[in-house]
């Protein structure tokens, strides 16, 4: 009957190695993936720098232009101005000389 129990006991050391192997594994599994986890982590940081990096000069040349555009829109429109002022005067000065007539 020792005997028995022996075995018995033996079976069911065998079997929590087993579990206690499998259990080893998972764990060598995890900390692979967490490992990989973390170098694609790292790559998205450095992505996102550069990426910061690329839209922090594509917004000051943005605003560069813009600031251009702007200023040349300005002049167009005191251009547009002058030229309806004139076209105006003009077109008083023809309407005087229709009357004097």
């Amino acid at each position: 009957m020792n005997e028995q129990k022996l075995d018995l006991i033996l079976r069911e050391l065998q079997k929590v190695n087993e579990r206690i192997a499998t259990i080893d594994q998972r764990v060598t599994n995890i900390d692979t993936k967490q490992q990989r986890h973390c170098e694609h982590i790292q790559q998205l940081i450095q992505l996102v720098g550069a990426t910061n990096e690329n839209l922090t000069k594509l917004e000051a040349a943005t605003l560069k232009r813009f600031g251009q555009v702007d200023c040349g829109l300005r002049m167009l429109e005191a251009d547009f101005d002058l030229i309806l002022s004139k076209t105006n005067e003009h077109e008083r000065d023809i309407n005087r000389l229709k009357h004097v007539e």
